[in-house]
């Protein structure tokens, strides 16, 4: 941590600059959070900071706090201050004890991520700086892994997915060595862990608002569909993957209580699209259910409610808890899921949320491909 206070109240931050005068301070330095006595510490690695002592109980010790979460915070701060915004350092928040960040303007907690933590805890924070009436915003710490053709995101850093109108859905990593943030836009999952999206560098370089400025400009993405060029393959594939690693699951067996095999479903179930991230429910497991207990009951010409169809995609699935968004966000992937059946002839729109069954999803007898 950068910030300590003494025994009358008065609050010290240490950088490059005062650390000659820090250490020529009489008196002890003190936690703002705990009180406890903290050690001045500034060796040729680590940026100058307090660290309390060993054995501390302090949930806010910064022991073990990487170079890199101290730099992320320096950099920020420097970078809003100099914009002309009100920015406290490690901001205690004595009504919910919690320390963020920093406190922009007495209405932003902004909080850099480097490590992970359990979901539960990201949750737990933003709700207790809602409370507060604080907005909170979270930037990444984390590298990015990156191949030839997509980024590869763990579960935790899907966590931080956000949407808006002209970036789609997107991910923000800040990189302090490099003082930029990354933005990752238009993401479209290609399955498992990996997507497809496009990237915007915003250097630090910039003030907040060009950077608003760049990307409100960003036009809609180049849409990289993942499209299989055999759904035969793909449906082999995913047969051996159930057969290796999941023949005893709950869809198994409920798969083999209606009489089907893996292979022999429709090739419309088990359709990868691209906001699948939003859900943990395997696109086979949600899309099965689909068509076993609502659209292989209907008639063909038979007329059907958005919300008769959502009722049963809710009850089988269940959605990626994210920071920025509510659980009904993950109906933007039945809704996907409609448009796809639509561009299949399977169904058709009539009115706003209101469909009719175009024809029958086929359940295949012979090794044969229906599109």
């Amino acid at each position: 941590m950068f910030t300590a206070k003494n025994k009358q109240g008065d609050y010290f931050t240490a950088t490059q600059a005062n650390i000659s005068h820090l250490k020529a301070k009489q008196g002890s330095f003190l936690c703002p959070a705990c009180g406890e006595e903290l050690i001045l510490k500034c060796g040729d690695i680590k940026l100058p900071h307090f660290a309390h002592k060993q054995g501390t109980r302090c949930r806010f010790s910064s022991e073990g706090e990487t170079r890199k979460h101290l730099l992320g915070k320096k950099e920020l701060c420097r970078w809003l201050l100099y914009q002309g915004f009100e920015v406290k350092l490690e901001s205690f928040l004595k009504a919910i004890h919690r320390q963020a960040d920093l406190l922009v303007d007495g209405q932003y907690a902004v909080e850099f991520q480097c490590s992970t933590i359990p979901t539960s805890q990201l949750l737990e924070r933003t709700n207790d700086y809602l409370s507060e009436r604080l907005t909170p915003i979270w930037l990444l710490g984390q590298d990015i892994i990156k191949n030839k053709f997509s980024y590869a995101f763990s579960n935790f850093q899907q966590c931080f997915i956000r949407k808006s109108d002209e970036l789609g859905y997107y991910l923000l990593f800040f990189q302090p060595e490099k003082r930029r943030i990354e933005c990752i836009h238009h993401l479209f999952h290609a399955g498992s862990k990996y997507f497809f999206g496009e990237r915007l560098l915003l250097p630090l370089a910039l003030p907040l608002s060009e950077m608003k400025q760049k990307m409100s400009a960003v036009k809609g993405g180049k849409r990289k569909k993942y499209q299989p060029q055999h759904r035969e393959i793909e449906r082999e594939r995913l047969c051996y993957y159930y057969a290796k690693y999941k023949s005893r699951s709950h869809f198994m067996q409920e798969l083999y209580h209606s009489g089907f095999s893996l292979y022999h479903l429709p090739l419309q179930v088990g359709v990868q699209l691209g906001k699948q991230f939003l859900v943990h429910t395997a696109p086979v497991e949600w899309q099965f259910s689909l068509w076993i207990h609502f659209f292989d009951r209907l008639e063909v010409g038979e007329r059907f409610a958005y919300e008769a169809i959502a009722e049963r995609f809710r009850a089988c699935i269940v959605p990626l808890k994210v920071l920025a968004f509510h659980e009904e966000e993950a109906e933007e992937l039945l809704k996907e899921y409609l448009f796809y059946l639509e561009e299949k002839e399977i169904l058709v729109e009539i009115s706003s949320g209101n469909y009719r069954l175009m024809r029958k999803m086929k359940w295949r007898q012979t090794p044969q491909i229906f599109s």
